[in-house]
């Protein structure tokens, strides 16, 4: 079907990469593996590369922005938004008319004049891109908080900056350009590959909690949701073109994960440091939180058994058990994928959203089911060579952090027995938990490594350097109503109402699992693994479960 054609595909993370390697069986001329960099494009060649026996298609680099205006394809994001002259450049080119002159200017449209390829697979997460990265709710919301003030900020540059972050003036521009570019170089087909925002789960979703403290659904995950679906319905109109040949496929699960490794992890964009404080002090109500300077940094990074997930960065081991458990998001691998992105661009509508909005979107499998054992037991065996936990690497937000590294602390100080946890006092296992704390530096060094302060009885905490809650936009005034809220969403609660919580989710799932076992009912719903393994992760999954954030349909 692609022998001698020419393939864009632009995002060429590991479904951009998966999707190269499938379409090489097929010996196209030409594959552009189109990255925001260099160095991703140049190291996504090479895994295609290994991947494949096809020694004859070409692979060739090409890198930078699609969103932008072609001079400003290879400034970096901060540059962008600092210069007064570059941020005009931006808004000009989302909110001008269009016209010949603009469609020149695209970044997106002199790549694909560049290369005239036949088929476009767009892999970019573009909801994130639009929605989240550039989180359309922060900037607002301070600027507002600064209105009045006699020496508030540039307020020419922070409207721009809110012009610069909205959602529908850049996805409009972007379909502008390509319904323009598919039309005048013929490209016969444009498969995308998009993001229900969610992992298929609904805004009960439990990992994004924390982003920004307001109740339910944040309003920044909300702004990639919207995103998404704008750009659904754009794409679905466009389809609608005469000589618009458009497919979107949709993973409706968390896709795949990359290698198994041990050592530093990028979290929220960067490494963090190692981190210590064995100091508890005393909460001083009415004073503000400020940094504490007996806080230890270390000169190295925080090193811990991971799993790289692409663009999500990295998950711990129990953070990929919990989210990839039963009845959360589960997974799908990326070579299912690519496999769907292959026979949409062979014409196949099976997985086209724009054909099927209800049916097309990809869900999990067995086979990543299957696969996902085999990755958790290579991440398992690392932590028991290396001697050194996998709980959280904050990348699935500070509030399932802290769950994971509360259950861990539980579990641990009871040996793993449920029935220890449920018949000791919630006093006796707080004072436990303040003790195994202290007397554990790996795992104090973790938790505070990550921004999480620790939080004991008799207002004691243990802070780092810095903390993920609150951030640095919030009024963070050290009072009875701000450290419980803090505790709710980014603090490590070791205080005896957060055990009593706990032990009553523990044992709601155990008691389900002995109705289950003593009916003798198959009971997927219940979870028999994620109570019987003792496994934190498994458990928190199947809390949240219980606790309505689940998915809509078992498989």
């Amino acid at each position: 079907m692609f022998k001698n054609k020419v393939i864009l595909i632009i995002g060429a993370g590991q479904i951009g990469e998966a999707s190269a390697i499938r379409l090489m069986e097929d010996n196209p001329k030409v594959i552009i593996l189109h990255t925001l960099t260099e160095e991703e494009s140049t190291r996504a060649i090479a895994n295609v590369r290994t991947g494949v026996k096809n020694k004859k298609t070409l692979l060739r680099a090409s890198w930078g922005n699609i969103l932008v205006p072609k001079d400003l394809t290879y400034t970096k994001r901060g540059d962008l938004l600092s210069s007064n002259e570059k941020l005009d450049e931006l808004l000009n080119y989302y909110y001008a008319n269009l016209s010949n002159k603009i469609l020149e200017n695209s970044a997106l449209y002199q790549i694909i004049k560049k290369w005239k390829p036949n088929l476009i697979i767009d892999a970019v997460n573009t909801a994130t891109v639009v929605g989240y990265l550039d989180d359309p709710y922060s900037l607002p919301r301070r600027v507002i908080k600064d209105f009045g003030k006699e020496h508030g900020s540039n307020w020419q540059i922070q409207c721009k900056l809110i012009l610069s972050s909205a959602i529908i003036p850049s996805l409009i521009r972007f379909t502008q350009v390509i319904e323009k570019a598919l039309s005048d170089f013929k490209i016969e087909s444009y498969v995308k590959v998009s993001t229900t925002g969610l992992g298929g789960m609904g805004v009960n979703l439990m990992y994004t909690h924390g982003d920004l403290n307001e109740p339910g659904m944040s309003s920044g995950i909300l702004g990639k949701v919207s995103a998404a679906g704008i750009f659904h319905q754009l794409m679905w109109s466009l389809s609608h073109t005469p000589g618009m040949n458009i497919k979107i496929v949709v993973p409706a699960t968390l896709v795949g994960w990359q290698s198994v490794n041990f050592g530093k992890f990028r979290s929220h964009g960067k490494n963090p440091l190692k981190v210590d404080n064995k100091k508890v002090k005393k909460i001083e109500y009415g004073k503000n939180l400020e940094p504490d300077k007996e806080a230890k940094i270390y000169n190295k990074y925080l090193e811990i058994p991971f799993v790289d997930s692409g663009e999500n960065s990295a998950y711990s081991l129990y953070e990929m058990h919990a989210i990839t458990s039963l009845g959360q998001m589960e997974s799908i691998t990326r070579e299912e994928v690519a496999e769907a992105v292959y026979e949409s661009s062979n014409g196949s509508t099976k997985h086209d959203l724009l054909t099927a909005m209800d049916y097309a979107a990809l869900n999990p499998t067995y086979a990543a089911a299957f696969q996902r054992d085999i990755i958790l037991n290579k991440l398992n065996n690392i932590v028991n060579e290396k001697k050194i936990s996998s709980i959280a690497t904050n990348n699935l937000g500070p509030t399932v952090s802290k769950q994971l590294f509360e259950l861990y602390v539980i579990f641990s100080i009871c040996g793993n027995s449920i029935q220890k946890i449920l018949k000791t006092s919630s006093k006796s296992l707080s004072d436990n938990a303040k003790k195994y704390i202290l007397n554990d530096n790996n795992l104090r060094s973790q938790i505070l490594s990550l921004g999480l302060p620790i939080l004991f009885e008799n207002n004691e905490y243990i802070r780092g350097s810095t903390i993920f809650v609150p951030n640095m936009e919030e009024l963070n005034s050290l009072s009875q109503e701000n450290v419980n809220k803090w505790a709710g969403a980014g603090w490590v609660d070791l205080r005896k109402n957060r055990i009593t919580y706990w032990k009553k989710y523990i044992k709601i799932a155990n008691d389900g699992l002995l109705n289950t076992i003593k009916t003798q009912k198959v009971c997927l719903e219940t979870n028999y693994y994620a109570i019987n393994s003792r496994n934190i992760g498994e458990i928190l999954g199947l809390i949240y479960s219980i606790q309505g954030g689940k998915r809509k349909k078992q498989y």
